[in-house]
């Protein structure tokens, strides 16, 4: 990798975005200042009014390998750890002054963008994957049938963060998030299909033809009718049954609104009156 290069890359082609982990020489492990940079770059492709699909993969033979544990207290590396001032905060023990900032995790904030956001999110699982936590906020998985998957922080010790405790069970239930969790065990790309965590298991010579093939997909879908429907789906699993039917119910009226359905509301009785149809 040129020493000029982000260790995050972000490629745009034409209604597609591409955001790679571009550290193979480290399997793609992730630094505490490049969960800025990947935010930033996430936060950037939701508000290009252009970019439909946003498509996450990794470079080389690893989607991710987690954290880079060089950069954790101990290391000797306190640059790497300053590079994001709120965890350079929690590794001093000043919670006070992180509560007085409102310092917000910046996986979780790109979780959470996600799974806001009106673009569909793909993650292309490549290889290795330790950093699992953005996989929950995904709309697809798509993984290689090499791929292996793990959320190794109890093993380490840790207490997950970047949101793994709480999209996890709302993704497979309570159950399967604390086996998952609790465990520490990677897992095979067929066995993560089967818990829930991918949506499909495709040979590695065909993730990104596959990954493609459902952005084109995605992008012949209206807009508006995907931001509502995530929006409503993300808001239901925080609130009773009852406000949530509420939400749906309004979300629903809005799309109605739109230039896509009127369009498709008139074809539908042009069609119909061809026929014969009252």
């Amino acid at each position: 990798m040129a020493d000029k290069e982000p260790y995050i890359l972000l490629e745009k082609k034409e209604q597609v975005a591409y955001i790679t982990f571009n550290r193979p020489e480290k399997l793609n492990a992730i630094r505490w200042q490049d969960y800025i940079l990947l935010y930033n770059l996430v936060a950037e492709c939701d508000k290009d009014n252009n970019i439909r699909v946003v498509i996450l993969t990794g470079k080389g033979k690893a989607f991710s390998a987690g954290d880079d544990i060089e950069g954790y207290p101990g290391s000797g590396k306190d640059e790497v750890i300053h590079g994001n001032a709120g965890i350079s905060l929690a590794f001093q023990g000043k919670y006070l002054d992180l509560v007085l900032q409102e310092y917000q995790d910046f996986l979780q904030k790109t979780c959470v963008l996600i799974m806001q956001s009106g673009k569909v999110f793909i993650a292309a699982i490549n290889g290795v994957c330790w950093a699992p936590e953005i996989l929950y906020a995904m709309d697809f998985v798509i993984a290689a049938d090499v791929a292996t998957i793990a959320q190794g922080d109890i093993r380490n010790g840790i207490c997950p963060g970047g949101s793994s405790t709480q999209i996890l069970p709302r993704l497979l239930g309570r159950r399967r998030a604390i086996e998952f969790i609790l465990m520490s065990e990677e897992i095979s790309a067929e066995e993560a299909y089967r818990r829930g965590i991918v949506n499909k298991v495709v040979p590695l010579d065909q993730l990104m033809s596959e990954v493609e093939a459902l952005a084109k997909k995605m992008i012949a879908k209206p807009y508006h009718a995907i931001k509502l429907a995530k929006m409503a789906i993300t808001r239901a699993q925080d609130m009773p049954l009852n406000y949530g039917l509420e939400i749906e119910g309004w979300y629903s009226s809005l799309s109605i609104q739109s230039d896509h359905f009127k369009s498709f509301y008139q074809k539908f009785l042009e069609r119909k009156k061809s026929k014969g149809g009252p």
